[in-house]
Formats: structure tokens, C-alpha cells, sequence
């Protein structure tokens, strides 16, 4: 069996070889014998181009026998060495409410509460992050919430304990907050200590008070520019360093939200992260309107005629711009020579407790602040006792449960699915990794299908400045 993909724009015919990694710009009549044999209308014998292509190593038979993470052998090292992200979540608690967050109670796995992390577990949590650390030259301590703004002084804390105690080992801090709480007060400290700070922010007033509200109802949007501004006259290079970032929901306006990013002197040259509302255990369908959709689609339109240097005058927001990363990205994986293994994994899963070791207000070891903290599964560890290696191994190899698909899968080297997309009801479960492998393999089609056009229009991948 060969694995491949085939792939066609207006213009020309190409075939992705699974194996090699690399795509391959074939004509017409290949194109259809090659579609003839996936549909098995014909046998690899009748395919007359098969040995032009395996003459010089493409197409070649699956050679992958088995679906384990490469880095499954070294868990052990890594966990003893290598661990480079902390996040402490501080508090549970929250000053808004927003509807779409992870706490609201309209997802499965998260509800707000009152609970706040002792310093006797934030201590601990530190001293395992240097004790596990030490073949990397730079680790970080990121604080996480609810809120974390609410725990200023619990972070001072934290931060002054490591400044003291690990003054040798270089050290980053970040933060994400809602920005509600940014005090003169809590800049100056965040800026001196170099904090690497988000502010979550939906855009316009409309578009962001739809949803980031506080308990009693009020829109928090006035508060946070407040904040800001008042910042920015004090020390506009803190304000200069910030990040934002957006969430697009069903209530999102995405014009609105673009045309504010486009025209507010405060953020419109700051650097800005976008995203979808998480669906992952929504207790609700979550369904964009075709208008968001279709609007959405067309500024991805003019973002890739405007790489092709074809939109001359063209206005897009940062975060539509900072795509551009992500095709340069793409494209250098495609022009590495590497190889499929016997033994290998879809790329999505991460060293759980190493690449980041999430700690909750009661001390549980979670991979990441996006799983659920109800789920056994995704708990892997306790800071008392420390991380629990078959967990880690387990969360890891998530596609064994799937073995047999990915095996034959086309895309086994363009799938980023994690072991977030597979928990159900505390375990990791086939049928739901199944479901969400369709969403998977069309954004990696899509991810190749941007390489083929923008290779056809002579778009210098990771040279050119981004031309608007």
C-alpha cells in the first residue's frame, strides 16, 4: 500500500508523498492514474508513472509498522531535566464572568470557585520546576488564573523566592490577564520584572461587552482601555510590549472586531492573537453565521493575494497578518529532509509535565491549562509525590488508540491533534478522537493546498516582507 495524498489547484496536479514529506508537482495524466489506483479502480501494476516516481524514492510502500512517540524512551530524562514551563494557577476565582469562558459552567470541565493556591504549593511547585530543569538554559513561570491580578501580592511573593533562591538560572515570566485589574501598581511591577503580559480583549466595546462581563452584568471594556491609557502616559513601553488577544464567538461582529484592530491607535501596531471559542466540552453546539464565516474567508483571501504582492493598498489587522508566520512555518517542514520511521506518531502531542507542567490551587500536575482538571486521565501528577510516568507515556501516544487509522493516514505528519481533543468522561476515547481526526485532516489538506498556490505565484516562503 502507498500513502499519499493528491491535491490540485486551477492550475496544476500535485501528489503529497507521506513518506518523504514533500509534495510533488505532477501533470494531468498522472494525476488520474494515481487517482484511479486510491479509488482501486486499477492495481499498482497498471499505474505506468509509479516507477518514474520510486526510481527516485517517491511513492514508495507504507513503512510504518507501528504508532508510538518517538520521544516515548526518554519520558524519564525529560521529566528529570528538561521541564521548561510552569504555570501556577493562583486563584479559581474571578472579578468577571465571562460567557464563553472555561469556568462559566457552560463547559464540562470547569467551574469557578473561591479557591486560591497556598504559598506552601506554590513553593513546591517552583523548587520541582529547578530541580527537573537543569539541561535547559531559560525556563518560565507563568501565572494563571481566574484572575491572577487578584493575587498581585502572591505573585511578588513567588517571584521574589525565585529571584532569590535561583539567581543563577535565567527565568521569564508571563501572564494573562483580563486587564480589569491592571493598576499603575501592578504595570510598574509587571515591567521591571519583565513580564511577558496578554490582555484578553474582543475588540470594540460592542463586540467585547457582549460576552467579558462582570457578575452584576456591566461590560468590561471601559475599565480595561482606562487602564491603558492611564498606563500608556505613565510607561508606554509596557504598553508597547503587550499582547492581545481575541476570542471570536457566535455574539463576535467580525467586522466590527476587524475594523477596531485596523483603527485604535492603542492596539493597532500591537502584536495580537486570535482564536475561535473552545468547543472542546461545551455543553452547547457552538455555530458561526455565514456572514462571520464568509467574512473571515475573505480577509484570508487578501491576506494571501497581498503575499503574492497583488493587493496593493490592501488593510488588515495584525492578527490576520501574523498568518504569515504560519506558511513560512509549514513550508520549512516541508523542505526538511526527514523521513517516516518503522516507528513513529502524529505530530500534535507534546512531553506532558516537561514541555509545561500546569499546577491547580490544590497541587494537581496537569499537561496544560486547557484540559480538564475533573478528568483523571489528564491528571498526571500530584506535587506532593511528583509526575506519573505511564500517565505522561499514555498521553503521548494517544494515537495507539487509533493505531490502524494512522497508520494509513495520509496526513500522520500534518495532524497537530493532542491529547485535549481525545478525553471524554476521564479517559481517552477512540470514538471521540475518530470524530475530531475528519477537522484534522482538512486543515492539513488546507495547510498544503496554501503551500501549492503561493509556490505557483513565486512566493519566496520566509524572505519577503508582507506586502499591503
Amino acid at each position: 500500500m502507498i500513502v499519499y495524498k493528491l491535491l490540485k489547484t486551477p492550475d496544476n496536479y500535485y501528489v503529497y508523498d507521506r513518506n518523504k514529506n514533500k509534495i510533488l508537482n505532477i501533470s494531468e495524466a498522472d494525476y488520474l492514474e494515481l487517482s484511479m489506483l486510491k479509488k482501486n479502480e486499477i492495481s499498482e501494476s497498471e499505474v505506468s508513472c509509479l516507477k518514474k516516481f520510486q526510481k527516485n524514492g517517491y511513492l514508495q510502500e507504507n513503512i510504518v509498522e507501528e504508532i508510538q512517540h518517538p520521544e516515548t524512551k526518554y519520558i524519564n530524562h525529560f521529566l528529570n531535566n528538561r521541564v521548561r514551563m510552569l504555570i501556577l494557577q493562583v486563584t479559581q476565582s474571578c472579578n468577571l464572568r465571562c460567557e464563553y469562558c472555561s469556568f462559566s459552567g457552560n463547559y464540562e470541565n470547569r467551574v469557578h470557585s473561591n479557591k486560591f493556591m497556598t504559598w506552601e504549593t506554590a513553593k513546591k511547585a517552583i523548587d520541582y520546576l529547578y530541580e527537573h530543569s537543569s539541561e535547559m538554559d531559560e525556563v518560565t513561570v507563568s501565572f494563571y488564573g481566574g484572575e491572577p491580578l487578584l493575587c498581585l501580592d502572591f505573585i511578588k511573593k513567588c517571584v521574589l523566592y525565585i529571584k532569590e533562591t535561583y539567581a543563577d538560572r535565567k527565568t521569564s515570566f508571563g501572564m494573562t490577564t483580563n486587564g480589569t485589574l491592571l493598576s499603575l501598581e501592578a504595570a510598574e511591577f509587571l515591567f521591571i520584572n519583565n513580564f511577558s503580559v496578554t490582555i484578553s480583549l474582543d475588540g470594540s466595546k460592542k463586540d467585547h461587552d457582549a460576552n467579558r462581563k462582570f457578575a452584576d452584568g456591566r461590560g468590561s471594556f471601559d475599565i480595561i482601555m482606562e487602564n491603558i491609557k492611564r498606563i500608556a502616559e505613565h510607561n508606554k513601553d509596557f504598553i508597547d510590549k503587550v499582547r492581545f488577544n481575541t476570542v471570536l464567538n457566535t455574539k463576535s461582529d467580525y467586522g466590527t472586531v476587524r475594523n477596531y484592530f485596523l483603527s485604535e491607535d492603542i492596539v493597532c501596531d500591537a502584536s495580537i492573537g486570535i482564536g475561535l471559542v473552545e468547543s472542546i466540552n461545551s455543553k452547547e453546539d457552538i455555530v458561526f453565521a455565514d456572514k462571520f464565516v464568509n467574512q473571515r474567508r475573505y480577509d484570508f483571501f487578501l491576506l494571501l493575494i497581498s503575499l503574492l504582492k497583488k493587493a496593493n493598498g490592501v488593510s488588515l489587522p495584525g492578527f490576520v497578518k501574523e498568518l504569515k508566520s504560519g506558511f513560512d512555518l509549514d513550508y520549512s517542514s516541508i523542505e526538511d529532509n526527514r523521513y517516516l520511521s518503522k516507528s513513529c506518531h502524529h505530530s500534535g502531542p507534546c512531553i506532558p509535565g516537561a514541555t509545561r507542567m500546569f499546577v491547580n490551587t490544590d497541587g494537581g500536575i496537569y499537561s496544560c491549562e486547557k484540559v480538564s482538571e475533573y478528568s483523571e486521565v489528564m491528571r498526571i501528577g500530584e506535587i506532593e509525590t511528583g509526575i506519573d510516568v505511564q500517565k505522561v507515556s499514555e498521553a503521548m501516544n494517544i494515537g495507539s488508540i487509533s493505531e490502524k487509522d494512522c497508520k494509513n493516514c495520509w496526513a500522520l505528519n500534518w495532524c497537530s491533534m493532542c491529547a485535549l481533543y481525545v478525553e471524554k468522561n476521564g479517559q481517552f476515547d477512540a470514538a471521540t478522537k475518530k470524530a475530531n481526526c475528519a477537522q484534522a485532516i482538512l486543515g492539513a489538506e488546507d495547510k498544503l493546498l496554501n503551500l501549492c498556490v503561493l509556490k505557483e505565484f513565486g512566493y519566496k516562503f520566509g524572505k519577503e516582507e508582507l506586502y499591503v
